[in-house]
C-alpha cells in the first residue's frame, strides 16, 4: 500500500512540470520580489528539487517544438545565405557541445581538467546572423573542432565499443 502511494506521489510530481508549463508567466520582478528569499524552516526534499530542476529541460524541449512550428516569413531568404546557415550551425553545435561534455564527464569517458570548457567565446551566445565574413566562420569552426575533439572522440569510441560498429561516428 505504501509503495503504491509513493508511486502515485512520484507520478503526480512528474506531471507537475507539464502542468506548470501551461501556466501563464509570472509578473516581472518588482523591488519587493527581488529581495533575497527567506530561509525556509522546511527541509528540502532531494526528489522534489530534482523534479523541479528537470522540468526546465521539459519546458525548453516544448518551447523548441513551438518555435519549430511557428511560421517564419523570411526563412527562404536567410536559408539561401550560406554564411548565415554556417553561423547558425556553429552556434547550435557549440550549445550541444555543453550537453555532450556533461554526458561524457558524468559517465567518466572524459575526466579531470579535460572536462573543463575554457575560453568560451562571446559569439556562441549571439543569435545567428547574416554578414559574418567567411574567414570568421572558418576561425569559429576551427575553434569548435578543437574544443569538441576530446568529447567526440570519447563518445565515438564508447559508441564503437558498445555497438561493435567500426564507423560509429562516420559522417559522409
Amino acid at each position: 500500500m505504501l509503495r503504491g502511494l509513493n508511486m502515485a506521489i512520484r507520478h503526480f510530481l512528474l506531471a507537475l512540470p507539464l502542468l506548470a508549463a501551461c501556466q501563464p508567466a509570472p509578473a516581472p520582478p518588482t523591488q519587493a520580489t527581488t529581495q533575497a528569499p527567506q530561509a525556509s524552516a522546511e527541509k528540502l526534499d532531494p526528489f522534489v528539487v530534482m523534479i523541479g530542476a528537470e522540468r526546465w529541460g521539459v519546458i525548453i524541449d516544448k518551447a523548441l517544438d513551438g518555435v519549430r512550428e511557428a511560421p517564419d516569413p523570411t526563412s527562404d531568404q536567410r536559408m539561401e545565405d550560406d554564411m548565415y546557415r554556417a553561423d547558425g550551425a556553429l552556434k547550435s553545435s557549440a550549445a550541444r557541445l555543453i550537453e555532450l561534455r556533461n554526458a561524457a564527464c558524468v559517465k567518466g569517458l572524459v575526466t579531470g581538467d579535460a572536462c573543463e570548457l575554457r575560453n568560451w567565446p562571446a559569439w556562441t551566445m549571439e543569435p545567428p546572423k547574416t554578414g559574418v565574413p567567411i574567414e570568421e566562420i572558418e576561425r569559429r569552426s576551427d575553434w569548435l573542432s578543437a574544443e569538441m575533439d576530446r568529447f567526440t572522440s570519447a563518445g565515438c569510441d564508447a559508441g564503437k565499443k558498445a555497438t561493435g560498429e567500426d564507423p560509429f561516428c562516420s559522417v559522409e
